[in-house]
């Protein structure tokens, strides 16, 4: 019988967790090594290619270890049956698109795409949350993104021609969405790591990641993650149990420093962030930008191609296809809309767009649900994907073949389909003894 805290299965979740990052970091700043060699280094950092077969070698293993475990931690029946029909209707599409409508495409390429999308589905969505305690991944990731945060900034002092891209910081990473994602995991995993930690050692080590992470998200200039980084701060702490007159103490001194601050400096506050929404203001070092127009001109180019095949869409690989061409480097972002709901369109039609808004409804029920928890990881996770629902909409649908944010968002929506499902247990089980407890009173009158 195998247990889940069996090493050879902690290994291989956090070889798979450790991965996401490892993937999408490039080492040019620190180390001289080339551009790109094929199927090996792209970017200077690790092939695509090179990523997805080790997503195999340690997924496949993995996933015949998960069978053999008798007692698993149980996820929501609705997000198992949501998962289900995900790939039930992925698959479908895709097989439709290769004869229908990307007939001239490689057909191994397409359906290849879509399986490996599902194992990723499959692993970090199910296998993974069902296996690890939520605590223990909290922690995980907190250490490697703090620890890139950390490497990010050295380069930015030892080499800071490689630390940006287009004006905007990317520390070690291929790409400006990759910093992004680790600094403001890195900053909402700390708020929850600082709590839980009785030692000192540790609950500064949590502070200095706050600190670096949140002026690294200032460096990319990221407007969404800058706001979901401070949403977090705030409901974290609205929602933390202080049992300590020092924790009360720090609660009131923060809340009377905001409610003073909005006081004198509520108008100029909102004028700052209404000139940085509408492009008259930048944050950092990126360039003035409307975001509200920028986002716009992306859905309506979104739309354009979903209305060319609204009910089986384009496929996974479209937005990396240049004529019949399809290969990793040809990535074109006009292809790929930044609003899930015109995204999932161009991907999978109608079907993709009907599951899109129900996962977008039901990640805030749960999300709200698991912040009833008691424990301080598993509300730091809710608060995690709370934080990114307004991100989540505004960017890609995340089914890529080895993306870095879509195997973190969907270990995320795992935990938190966990922590739903013990809290409607524990309704339950209280329902359970309050009855018990009448009955008992009625025989005893």
């Amino acid at each position: 019988m195998i247990h889940a805290k069996d090493a050879r299965i902690l290994f291989l979740i956090k070889s798979l967790v450790a991965l996401i990052f490892l993937c999408k970091v490039s080492l040019g700043g620190l180390l001289p090594i080339p551009r790109e060699i094929p199927y090996l280094i792209f970017q200077q950092g690790m092939h695509p290619y090179v990523n997805v077969l080790l997503t195999f070698l340690l997924g496949v293993p993995l996933l015949l270890l998960w069978l053999r475990v008798p007692v698993r931690q149980h996820l929501s029946g609705f997000y198992k049956l949501f998962v289900f029909f995900l790939m039930i209707v992925l698959a479908v599409q895709t097989l439709l698109q290769v004869y229908y409508v990307n007939p001239e495409e490689s057909a191994v390429m397409q359906i290849g795409a879509m399986l490996v999308s599902l194992f990723m589905v499959g692993i970090y969505g199910l296998i993974i949350p069902s296996l690890w305690n939520v605590q223990a991944f909290l922690r995980f990731v907190q250490r490697w993104a703090g620890a890139l945060v950390l490497l990010s900034l050295i380069v930015l002092v030892l080499s800071p021609g490689s630390a940006f891209k287009g004006g905007r910081f990317i520390g070690v990473f291929k790409h400006i969405p990759h910093m992004v994602t680790c600094a403001t995991t890195a900053f909402v995993f700390s708020l929850g790591t600082f709590l839980m930690d009785s030692k000192l050692k540790h609950k500064i080590w949590s502070a200095l990641i706050l600190l670096a992470s949140f002026l690294v998200i200032i460096l990319t200039g990221t407007r969404s993650s800058a706001a979901a980084a401070m949403f977090a701060f705030l409901l974290t702490l609205i929602l933390h149990e202080t049992r300590t007159s020092q924790g009360r103490m720090f609660k009131v001194g923060v809340v009377s420093i905001l409610t003073t601050f909005t006081l004198f400096f509520g108008l100029q506050t909102y004028q700052f962030a209404h000139d940085i929404a509408t492009g008259h203001t930048s944050l950092g070092g990126r360039q003035a930008q409307d975001g509200v127009a920028s986002r716009w001109d992306e859905v309506e180019r979104g739309a354009e191609q979903f209305q060319q095949e609204p009910w089986l869409g384009h496929g996974l690989m479209s937005k990396f296809a240049s004529g019949n061409d399809v290969d990793v480097s040809n990535y074109n972002s006009f292809k790929d809309p930044h609003n899930i709901f015109v995204s999932a369109g161009v991907v999978g039609g109608w079907p993709l767009v009907v599951l899109a808004a129900i996962a977008v409804g039901f990640m805030t029920i749960g999300a709200l649900k698991a912040l009833q928890s008691f424990s301080i990881a598993k509300r730091q996770v809710s608060i995690y994907l709370l934080a990114h629902i307004p991100i989540l909409i505004i960017y890609h649908i995340h089914l890529s073949i080895g993306g870095m944010a879509d195997r973190l968002y969907w270990m995320v929506f795992g935990f938190v389909a966990a922590a739903v499902f013990e809290e409607v247990h524990l309704r339950y089980q209280r329902r359970q003894f309050r009855s018990v407890d009448q009955t008992l009173d009625t025989q005893n009158a």
